[in-house]
């Protein structure tokens, strides 16, 4: 633990780096394919007999952030009612934060440096990267846990990433807001 805390930046972007493979890794099943007698790889046959290809956790930031623009001028124009603009602006929300929160606070944390709000910022975002990444991957229409690797390896460097900074402090037997004031004032 010692080892972390003296090169706890390396540790971050080491993390970071993760987390950029882990949302070009799939996240979720598309059913624009063709029926499953002519299924061919890349294409997956799931166990109901649907054929899939599977999609990035890129494709929905994309579709997040293309989606709620599409969807105001929609609205704008009569095609869609006040609470389908509800759903696009919950599923843009859902997902940029889901994404965007852990990489801001590593980033902050990297590059200006580390104080108790940066960190206590860095943990709940990290935590609720953890929550929103699991509803995601439960959610998924077939549990497939090699197929959809990349939300899977999303989760675990949430859940490890919490579990390490929790454990430092812990390890120290203070208590979390001292430990990192600690951290940034070494004596």
């Amino acid at each position: 633990m010692a080892w972390k805390i003296q090169h706890k930046s390396w540790v971050r972007i080491a993390v970071f780096a993760l987390l950029v493979i882990a949302i070009l890794g799939p996240w979720g099943y598309h059913h624009d394919a063709p029926p499953a007698e002519w299924c061919q790889p890349p294409l997956l046959l799931l166990e109901n007999g649907s054929c899939v290809g599977r999609q990035s956790g890129a494709f929905f930031i994309l579709v997040s952030i293309i989606g709620f623009p599409a969807g105001i001028l929609q609205f704008l124009s009569g095609e869609l009612v006040l609470s389908d603009l509800g759903h696009y602006s919950l599923f843009t929300l859902f997902f940029l934060g889901l994404f965007f929160l852990p990489f801001m606070s590593t980033l902050l944390l990297v590059r200006s440096g580390s104080n108790m709000r940066r960190r206590t910022f860095y943990v709940i975002a990290w935590g609720l990267a953890a929550a929103l990444g699991l509803l995601v991957a439960l959610s998924a229409e077939v549990f497939h846990p090699a197929h959809l690797w990349g939300i899977w390896l999303y989760i675990l460097l949430a859940v490890g990433l919490l579990a390490v900074e929790l454990l430092a402090a812990r390890l120290e037997n203070i208590p979390y807001r001292e430990a990192y004031h600690d951290l940034d004032h070494p004596t």
